[in-house]
Parts: structure tokens; C-alpha cells; sequence
């Protein structure tokens, strides 16, 4: 069975997705003078939108950030000012909750696409594998795992680490539980950019973001880098809507239809400033893993972020616990360097799953109280 230092030195790690956990474990490890290679589908770092901001806490994604040699890097791409929250109610007055205590452990924010592409630049060149899509991977007869790709030959590596997200192509191999849609949908879209600076929503977002909520159903408003102004509508739909209802995303006069419905008891005045929209909608089916979970550690087999457990975006803390992932298991897998990696691996999933146990209640706790989803996982 391969130790540490002998993975360290002469063996390679592959990493199956370039998202924040990804990145960050690549270049943990690439600190620390492992081979490592990482497997994206996505054609290039822009090809698809990455989504709004998101705060990095400060013992969490900030200690991954900082371990990984880029704090000064973070503060310049950063913006602190961007913390700023306050909680609405649907005629736009002030919502009894406040709202000011569930951001009191915010960090600074920073845009997705920029958090991802500050971790990709810091990768040795040819790192990442762009337009590789993982079909699958294998147990080869020498405790190494083969990754099969849709249109590229196979790759073999000593260890195989799953950062691919909720449709993860490595968990089944770990653990026949997959994630639940839990009946929400977050949807997104762009506010027209005349509005992005001198418009009443402008002013009602500050340098921050605004959670509109009320009857179950919030709207969330959000400035990030450049000006540029987000909202996300929660949508209690079927996850393969809009298909489900005969129409497409890019049908924006039917996704409104739609929005409209949904919120057809919040004030119209709040609805008509909510609704000034441009570009592509885009889609999110939330879903969580059960909170308890386990699953018996395999040689050569590691998953992390939401590939290990996801979870809705209730609390914010998505992202800063998969980077805290990728920094305990590159420093799990240094601790000892005469010790088996799968016995590295073990201690990190242990810890990794005791912690997720706690974060994935009070998610659905949130769930509860905001969305009042309670979910039985007695079926799972």
C-alpha cells in the first residue's frame, strides 16, 4: 500500500474538477511537491457563468487561501465593504428578523469567477485539463484507479480525488447515497445594467446585498465586482423544470410568467423593481446529502466539497468548508509521510464527516425556519 512520501515523490494525484475545492487542493499540493493533474469538463475557465459573490470566512476559506501562499492576492480581488446585509420583507420594509446576526461571521467577499481564476494562475502550467469529462473511474488490479473520459483516452493515477460537485462522478464508488433536491430552485439572472448604479434598487443594495422574504419565498439581491447586480428567486418547483412545464430557460417572457405566479402575493411595486432583468436566466435545483452519512474509506479514493456533502446555500458556507476540505486533506496527507495514504485519507473523511454533520443541520434548520423544508431522510 503507497505511503505519503512515496505518493509525494514519485506517485500522481488526479483531481476530478477545477472548482474552488479542486483548485485549492492542486495547489496545496503542488506546494508540497506532489504530481498533480486536474480534469475539467468545462471547455475553458469562461465558458459557463460562475455565479454571483461569496464570503470567505476567516477560520475556513481564508486559512485555505492563506496556507495556499495567496492572501495578498484575496485582498486585492476582495472587497470588504461587500459584507454589508440587511433582510426586507415583500413590501420592501424592514423584515422583523433583521437579518444582521446571520451575516455577523462574514468574510470578505469575492466574485466566484475570480476566486476560481486566482487559484487556476496560481497552478504550475498544463495543471488543468480543460473539456474532460469523466465518465467513470476503476479499480485497477494494483490499487490504482483508472479515469475513463467521454472523448480522451484513459488516465491512471495513485490517487483519484472527486471535487465534481453534486453530479460527482467518483461518490458512487464510495457510497450508493446521492444527494436529494429538496423541491427548491434558486434562479438567477442579471438586473438591466442602466439600474446598476442610480436606480432605487441600487441604493437599496448598497456595496452589499438585500434578502427580500416572506410567506416561505425570498428573493436575494446581491452587488458584486464591477457593478454588476444579481438577483436569485427561490422557485418551489420540480427539479427538471422549466421543462416539466413546456417550456425552455431562454423563454424569459414564460420564466417571469413564472416568477410572477410565485410571488403573486408579495407587493407589485417590489416585484416590478425585482423583475428588471437581462441575459440568460440561470438554474440551480438545490440538494443536500443526508447529514449522517458515512461511508467505508477506499484505497486510492477521496471526495471532497459538495461531491462529499452538499449542501443549499442557506448559510453561506458551502465553498469555505470544501476549501477547509481540500487544506486538511493536503495537510493530512503530509502529516506522516511513512504512513499509508488510504490511513491519511481515513482521518480526513472522519474529521471531514463529523464536521459536515453540524453544518449540514443548521443548513436545513435555516431550510426550516425561511423555507419551512423539512425533509425525511428515513427514506434516503
Amino acid at each position: 500500500m503507497i505511503t505519503s512520501k512515496e505518493l509525494q515523490t514519485g506517485g500522481t494525484v488526479a483531481i476530478v474538477g477545477a472548482g474552488p475545492a479542486g483548485a485549492t487542493l492542486a495547489r496545496l499540493l503542488q506546494t508540497k511537491g506532489f504530481s498533480v493533474k486536474v480534469f475539467e469538463r468545462d471547455a475553458s475557465p469562461t465558458s459557463r457563468p460562475q455565479g454571483g459573490s461569496l464570503d470567505l470566512r476567516k477560520e475556513s476559506g481564508q486559512r485555505a487561501v492563506d496556507r495556499a501562499g495567496l492572501s495578498e492576492i484575496f485582498r486585492r480581488a476582495s472587497r470588504s465593504e461587500a459584507k454589508a446585509f440587511k433582510m426586507l420583507d415583500s413590501e420592501g420594509g424592514v423584515h422583523p428578523a433583521g437579518g444582521a446576526e446571520t451575516h455577523k461571521e462574514a468574510g470578505p467577499e469575492i466574485d466566484r469567477g475570480d476566486l476560481r481564476q486566482l487559484l487556476l494562475d496560481s497552478l504550475a502550467p498544463g495543471t488543468v485539463a480543460w473539456g474532460h469529462l469523466v465518465k467513470d473511474v476503476y479499480p485497477e488490479a494494483d490499487g490504482r484507479w483508472r479515469l475513463e473520459f467521454a472523448k480522451q483516452g484513459p488516465v491512471t493515477a495513485d490517487l483519484v480525488v472527486g471535487a465534481d460537485g453534486v453530479g460527482s462522478r467518483v461518490r458512487h464508488r464510495l457510497t450508493s447515497i446521492r444527494p436529494r433536491y429538496i423541491g427548491l430552485t434558486m434562479l438567477s439572472a442579471n438586473i438591466r445594467q442602466y439600474l446598476w448604479r442610480g436606480s432605487e434598487i441600487a441604493e437599496l443594495v448598497g456595496e452589499g446585498s438585500v434578502m427580500f422574504a416572506s410567506g416561505g419565498k425570498t428573493i436575494f439581491v446581491q452587488r458584486c465586482s464591477h457593478d454588476l447586480i444579481l438577483l436569485y428567486y427561490s422557485m418551489a418547483v420540480a427539479e427538471d423544470w422549466p421543462i416539466s412545464q413546456g417550456f425552455a430557460l431562454d423563454d424569459t417572457k414564460a420564466v417571469l410568467e413564472s416568477i410572477f405566479a410565485a410571488y403573486r402575493d408579495w407587493s407589485p411595486k417590489v416585484m416590478t423593481m425585482l423583475t428588471q432583468v437581462e441575459g440568460k436566466f440561470q438554474r440551480w435545483p438545490l440538494s443536500v446529502m443526508p447529514p449522517n452519512y458515512r461511508w467505508e474509506t477506499r484505497p486510492g479514493l477521496a471526495i471532497v466539497g459538495d461531491s462529499a456533502h452538499a449542501m443549499p446555500p442557506f448559510t453561506g458556507k458551502g465553498v469555505n468548508l470544501a476549501l477547509l476540505d481540500a487544506l486538511e486533506l493536503a495537510d493530512g496527507l503530509t502529516a506522516e509521510p511513512i504512513a499509508a495514504v488510504t490511513a491519511a485519507v481515513q482521518a480526513f473523511e472522519m474529521s471531514m464527516q463529523e464536521r459536515t454533520l453540524k453544518e449540514i443541520g443548521e443548513c436545513l434548520e435555516v431550510g426550516r425556519n425561511i423555507y419551512g423544508i423539512d425533509l425525511d431522510f428515513g427514506r434516503s
